[in-house]
């Protein structure tokens, strides 16, 4: 994200075009009800970045809670496949 600018919510319903091309530049637009933050405006490249890193913060939390776990160790491909197949049925 390059800058940040808040704008009121009467802003994006009456400078809509202004306010997206502030998206397109890739910065966000905070949305204000009656002086108060109501909503992020992103792009879809911004929110896609995002959600990225979103997932790449859960797969690290997840990675150290296995690790940390005594009990964890890794499975064989064969293991994993007979595993599935035991519980499911397949």
């Amino acid at each position: 994200m390059h800058k940040l600018h808040v704008r009121s919510e009467r802003d994006l319903r009456n400078n809509f075009s202004e306010i997206s091309k502030l998206n397109q530049q890739r910065d966000a637009v905070i949305l204000t009800t009656r002086g108060k933050a109501s909503h992020v405006l992103l792009s879809f490249d911004e929110f896609e970045d995002y959600e990225e890193y979103r997932h790449n913060r859960y797969l690290v939390e997840k990675i150290k809670e296995a690790e940390s776990d005594p009990d964890a160790r890794l499975r064989t491909h064969d293991e994993v496949w007979a595993a599935l197949g035991e519980k499911y049925g397949v």
